[in-house]
């Protein structure tokens, strides 16, 4: 049995957590809210802090996923949620074990691939929808990164201004998305945020042909919302026999982040 730490780093909480990377099993996790307002140096230090509660006094693998573009070499080149750019990511966990920075989407991706709904797929389109919004192209269980590590945004502009959780919040004049979902009274909101979804949904699918596709994230796995652009997507896609390839909600829920990131650490 091979465990890692696995820490997921989004826009609105930090999960982390002691997992098998062997069954994917998450035996110990816990969570905590991000405040990105923070100093990005204090987020980072409590995402230390959870590793070493977790190692519990040994040397532990650690894969951090983290919700900004990150490089091949695992480094942060983005700062829409955490400016962590000109930090040593990696290198402030050397006390805890040896450490990793991959993109959450990826982490995710792989974790689904291997344990999740896309087990057994060898071209799985990944696509995250919650704060923000991502994808990832797995093939044959390696994610596809991109020339710079790029590779996890689409749309241009992109998809999440308009159909994220911050964008249909911010549409429905409401505090969170789930506020909005839950007022009938903006379903219009919901529907056209929805119906921006579906149709980034169908680029993809007409650009990359994947065998399925897996939605995951808070706002991705609330069945109403994500039926909602899969039906919105199924007419736009081009060939076919493509139009009713599977489309399935992500298996491994909250945890696909945090099992992604041990995996990062603990590669094949």
């Amino acid at each position: 049995m091979t465990r890692a730490i696995g820490i997921d780093v989004g826009g609105t909480k930090i999960a982390a957590g002691l997992v098998d990377t062997d069954t994917g099993v998450c035996d110990a996790r816990f969570e905590r809210v991000t405040r990105p307002e923070r100093d990005a140096s204090v987020v980072l230090e409590e995402c230390v802090g959870m590793a070493r509660r977790l190692a519990a006094g040994q040397s532990v693998p650690i894969g951090i996923g983290v919700c900004e573009l990150v490089d091949r070499e695992g480094h942060t080149q983005s700062a829409q949620t955490l400016d962590w750019r000109a930090l040593d990511v990696a290198g402030a966990f050397a006390r805890v074990g040896p450490a990793v920075v991959e993109s959450d989407v990826r982490a995710a991706a792989v974790a689904e691939a291997r344990f999740g709904g896309g087990r057994g797929v060898e071209e799985l389109l990944f696509v995250t929808v919650g704060t923000g919004i991502s994808c990832c192209l797995v093939l044959n269980g390696s994610a596809y990164a991109g020339a710079r590590g790029n590779a996890i945004c689409f749309g241009a502009p992109p998809v999440e201004n308009a159909a994220s959780g911050l964008a249909l919040a911010a549409a429905g004049g409401r505090e969170w998305a789930e506020d909005v979902l839950a007022d009938p009274s903006l379903d219009r909101v919901v529907e056209t945020a929805a119906a921006a979804l579906g149709a980034g949904l169908a680029w993809l699918v007409n650009a990359f042909d994947p065998g399925t596709v897996v939605i995951g994230g808070g706002l991705g796995l609330v069945d109403r919302y994500r039926d909602l652009a899969v039906a919105a997507m199924r007419p736009m896609i081009f060939a076919d026999n493509s139009r009713d390839l599977p489309v399935v909600p992500a298996q491994l829920g909250a945890d696909a982040g945090v099992i992604g990131a041990a995996l990062a650490a603990v590669p094949r």
